[in-house]
């Protein structure tokens, strides 16, 4: 006998509970880095916020020739960060390279 599986309607989706809340930082993590890649110079733009906790933005890049560029420019990219509205708490950086993925 087969099963079908029941689909779930992503247009009425409520972000009650852990997953919702997950895409609702999902969401905005998302426009956070358009803001960004707007503000970053071109040297940069490969950097994207990758977590907030506390007062500390995390970004993450694939490349470790961006990744120590950016650490050379933290207090800039504090600046551009704290240009964003829902950014204006941040008052420390970090950045990441991210080894699980490429981009070509």
């Amino acid at each position: 006998m087969c099963q079908y599986k029941t689909l779930t309607n992503l247009a009425n989706f409520v972000p009650s509970g852990q997953l919702g809340q997950l895409f609702s930082q999902a969401k905005t993590y998302n426009q956070i880095n358009i803001e960004l890649a707007k503000l970053l110079p071109s040297t940069l733009k490969p950097l994207e916020l990758c977590l907030i906790k506390d007062n500390t933005a995390i970004l993450i890049t694939h490349n470790q020739a961006i990744a120590f560029r950016a650490q050379k420019q933290l207090t800039t990219l504090l600046e551009l960060l704290t240009q964003i509205p829902i950014l204006e708490h941040i008052t420390h950086v970090e950045i990441k390279i991210s080894i699980n993925k490429q981009h070509s």
